[in-house]
């Protein structure tokens, strides 16, 4: 039995909930695998009895602005404590600020990653690579302007790993307030994946679903948002709605936009998959993911980072629906079988044990419970 040994912030932020659900959820999978998680939420004498240390990065967020060299210290006392020290990275983008705990960790974990590692050797303007093509190509500047921390050693580069991303959650219309009670009682009755799918090939009377923010406190991250709402105002709306009616919309609706916002990956993608509308957003192929969920032309469609073919991209789904439906069809059968089908307990403890095997811990990959399952993907 492999131990895995966590400390984290806890069920604090969304990206928390998704990293932290399929560990509890999908426990009787990671024991079948031989992995024993145990969360702590603050240090321990027992934390660093493991196989494996997993520092949740948001523990540290309150303290990273003020307190770095404290932070850097406190990790490098973990990894002279364990070898196997696995830094997970929750922010919402592939790109990142702290690329200073590189060096003093075995792998360093996110949810999404470049698929250009180097990229990760220079700044990133607004920290993200569209917010950095946003401002080479369309001049968009950030007051103040920030950008990301670059890799010092291209040799640090393959300590990068892909962790799990925010698809495992609960995104449900009901899940939020499930969350929200979890958070002051925490009963294991609030955690569920959700069960309400509904299917791409029902009703839709509805053609294009945006209901999407654009307010953010950087123009860099914002102006994709701001752009797409304009160019869709005499076609879309685009208000804020109550979330019932959103949901209601979503499922009576054929196609749905989801832009980026924090990062390339949001909670509408799911929401998207689960209402059974096909999905569009902008390229995601220079990212990778675990469960990847956005293959163009497979379980999604994708237009330009530019927006330039947005439009047109709308009106040849519409009018290819019979076709496209396949795609939405494929896009939820995928996500459903990562978050609750049969198999997603053991798709997990396998992606997991991916990272154990990484970070230098693993004896026998652990075989799939039955030969009728696929492999993961």
């Amino acid at each position: 039995m492999k131990r895995i040994h966590v400390l984290t912030a806890g069920f604090t932020t969304s990206n928390g909930q998704a990293f932290l659900m399929p560990l509890l959820l999908h426990q009787s999978a990671l024991r079948d695998a031989g992995i024993e998680v145990r969360l702590f939420s603050r240090p321990s004498p027992q934390l660093a009895d493991c196989d494996v240390l997993m520092l949740d990065g948001k523990y540290f967020a309150p303290r990273w602005a003020d307190e770095t060299p404290a932070v850097l210290e406190e990790i490098a006392g973990y990894r002279a404590r364990i070898d196997n020290l696995v830094f997970v990275d929750l922010l919402d983008s592939a790109a990142w600020d702290h690329a200073r705990a590189l060096p003093y960790v075995k792998l360093y974990c996110k949810s999404q990653l470049l698929r250009d590692r180097t990229s990760y050797l220079r700044p990133l303007y607004g920290y993200r690579a569209f917010t950095d093509d946003y401002h080479r190509n369309w001049g968009v500047d950030d007051q103040p302007p920030v950008a990301s921390e670059p890799v010092s050693d291209p040799a640090l580069l393959v300590k990068l790993t892909v962790g799990w991303n925010s698809a495992l959650a609960d995104y449900s219309e009901w899940g939020a307030y499930r969350m929200y009670a979890f958070q002051r009682l925490p009963l294991r009755a609030f955690l569920r994946f959700p069960g309400l799918f509904v299917a791409p090939s029902g009703p839709r009377t509805n053609a294009v679903s945006c209901r999407i923010g654009t307010s953010y406190l950087r123009p860099t991250i914002g102006c994709q948002r701001v752009r797409l709402a304009a160019l869709l105002k005499d076609r879309v709306a685009a208000g804020r709605v109550p979330r019932k009616d959103y949901f209601a919309e979503l499922r009576n609706s054929k196609l749905a936009l989801s832009p980026f916002g924090y990062g390339e990956i949001c909670y509408r993608d799911f929401e998207i998959f689960m209402s059974g509308a096909l999905m569009l957003k902008p390229d995601m192929s220079g990212v990778e993911t675990w469960p990847d969920l956005y293959r163009d032309g497979e379980t999604m469609a994708a237009h330009r980072w530019d927006l330039t073919d947005v439009l047109d991209r709308i009106d040849e789904i519409l009018s290819n629906y019979g076709r496209y439906l396949e795609i939405a069809e494929r896009g939820q059968a995928a996500y459903r079988r990562y978050l609750s089908g049969e198999e997603a307990g053991w798709l997990f403890a396998a992606h997991l044990y991916s990272i154990v095997e990484k970070a230098g811990a693993a004896d026998q990959a652990p075989q799939s419970p039955s030969p009728a399952l696929a492999p993961v993907g």
